[in-house]
């Protein structure tokens, strides 16, 4: 009995920690997720600052797939920022593995299929050959937003309808591309989308 009570006793505390760490993690993530934006916008400090950020709290979480997919992220802005092709590359590839674990261990998680197409969608095929990683994630969220509508907004999905277009249309599967530019044709009322389209078609 002795045994059973200390065990309960031990069991408490458990609970308010986790709850407690799940806190932190989420305010140390949000405070990353601001500089990787400002990073995003050009600030090549804010990249270097997110990077630092990012690398210590997987190693203080690394169970958490979003602070991979972050830093991922973060790793391919670095590159970006690269003068030597050599690093650029090294950098880049970096980047894109953490990206692969993350979708790897959340494969449903919409954020991380976000940041991965995105970043998929703009690297240079004849270099990384990832255009078909961002048709994978592009297709995962366009079916999702249609199983359950208004789980990303209405501009990102129609943004992702024709990047999906053009992704197809880079590597030649132009009877897909037309699909997806002619599927937006018909549900967009962006001009912007509909001189492109007419542009590639």
């Amino acid at each position: 009995m002795a045994n059973t009570s200390s065990n309960q006793e031990n069991e408490v505390p458990k609970r308010v920690p986790d709850e407690s760490n799940q806190s932190v993690f989420e305010q140390r993530l949000a405070e990353a997720v601001d500089l990787h934006n400002e990073g995003l916008g050009g600030s090549t400090s804010a990249v270097w600052k997110a990077n630092d950020k990012l690398e210590k709290l997987r190693n203080d979480f690394p169970d958490q797939p979003i602070a991979g997919a972050f830093h991922g992220s973060i790793m391919t802005l670095i590159a970006r920022d690269e003068s030597s092709p050599i690093t650029r590359f090294q950098w880049a590839n970096r980047g894109l593995k953490l990206l692969d674990e993350a979708v790897a261990s959340a494969p449903a998680d919409i954020k991380i299929r976000m940041l991965r197409g995105n970043i998929a969608y703009r690297l240079p095929e004849q270099f990384f050959h990832r255009t078909e990683t961002a048709i994978e994630d592009y297709l995962f969220l366009i079916d999702g937003e249609l199983r359950n509508p208004g789980s990303i907004t209405n501009d990102t999905y129609e943004k992702l309808i024709y990047e999906l277009g053009e992704a197809y249309h880079r590597i030649d599967r132009l009877q897909e591309a037309k699909i997806c530019w002619s599927r937006l044709l018909k549900q967009s009322a962006d001009t912007k989308y509909r001189h492109l389209i007419h542009q590639k078609m």
